[in-house]
């Protein structure tokens, strides 16, 4: 879709695509479609092994004025969500940055509302606001993300986030909207996790505050093989050590909230030693965590019962292998 004489904004796009085929189209759609567009969007696709390059090169070649703005770049090799956005967010110089998954879209005006809301709060480093929900066939399943992750009543803790986020995150990561010098000075994403967002806002929120609309500005697709999908589980030890890098930033915290990240360390710490996790990761968490255990006797019977678990999977390794 073509938007004669429509302003153009300091902002890089970055798209991540990952087998993303069925969709890919209909993201670089909505940001064509973008009432303010981007001066410039970057497609990153993380060598994707069905036909995404080709639905991406395709697309790019049929419709050329949005590839007069847009670079499309193929990983030669699988390196991952994080690293992908680094590897690009290097190159960026605009004032402003988002990152979108192929698979969800913008509405209209969402770099326009997002520049709005940051020009009108410069100590602000990132916008954020609702997004609506769609299915595979981008059937609305619903016109808000709320009833599945509720916001803050508080306007406060909503643009004030640290204390709230020790409980959850309400925040669409396809909605987030960054000052690109603040990112980069923060070093990115954390390249040793699996997923991007909550350590990020975490990590930014301790020291900077946010601005937001409950305005739905973009859309996020539920899927079935998505990360949320199938990394976000309390029995997946790539997720829990996510969620304990981004509680490591309340050590320092006030107290009530040093306290009370501590205690959810270690109940995260405890369940991670009972998963596939490797012996010697699974101890480095319960030494880390050690401070929220309730007593020290409590720590105490802990680390004998990783140790028991530790030898008896040790032995069963033993064993198969012999068996082979």
């Amino acid at each position: 879709m073509a938007h004669v004489g429509r302003s153009v904004a300091d902002v890089t796009v970055l798209v991540v695509a990952y087998r993303h085929t069925e969709h890919v189209v209909e993201c670089l759609q909505s940001i064509e479609a973008q009432t303010c567009r981007p001066s410039r969007v970057i497609i990153a696709d993380d060598c994707s092994p069905d036909e995404t390059a080709a639905v991406i090169t395709h697309f790019l070649d049929e419709h050329p004025g949005l590839a007069e703005y847009t670079e499309f770049h193929p990983n030669s090799s699988n390196i991952g969500l994080n690293r992908t956005l680094n590897k690009y967010l290097a190159t960026v110089t605009t004032t402003y940055f988002t990152y979108i998954s192929a698979d969800d879209v913008m509405l209209p005006r969402r770099i326009e509302r997002h520049l709005e809301l940051l020009d009108a709060a410069p100590e602000a480093v990132l916008a954020y606001s609702d997004a609506i929900v769609l299915d595979r066939n981008s059937a609305v399943l619903e016109h808000s993300s709320q009833p599945e992750f509720p916001w803050p009543d508080s306007p406060h803790l909503r643009s004030q986030p640290f204390a709230e986020l020790l409980h959850r995150n309400w925040m669409p990561a396809a909605s987030l909207f960054l000052r690109t010098k603040v990112l980069q000075e923060e070093d990115g994403y954390r390249e040793d996790l699996f997923y991007e967002d909550f350590e990020l806002l975490v990590r930014l929120s301790k020291h900077h505050p946010f601005v937001w609309t409950d305005e739905t500005l973009v859309g996020v697709r539920r899927l079935e093989t998505s990360l949320g999908a199938t990394g976000f589980s309390s029995t997946n030890p790539a997720f829990l050590i996510a969620l304990d890098s981004a509680l490591r930033h309340y050590d320092d915290a006030e107290p009530s909230l040093r306290e009370k990240a501590a205690g959810t360390r270690w109940e995260l710490a405890k369940r991670a030693s009972r998963t596939s996790l490797a012996p010697r990761r699974s101890f480095a968490l319960l030494w880390r965590a050690r401070s929220g255990a309730s007593s020290t006797p409590a720590f105490l019977r802990h680390l004998v019962a990783w140790g028991l678990l530790a030898v008896r999977r040790t032995a069963a390794s033993a064993f198969s292998s012999r068996g082979r």
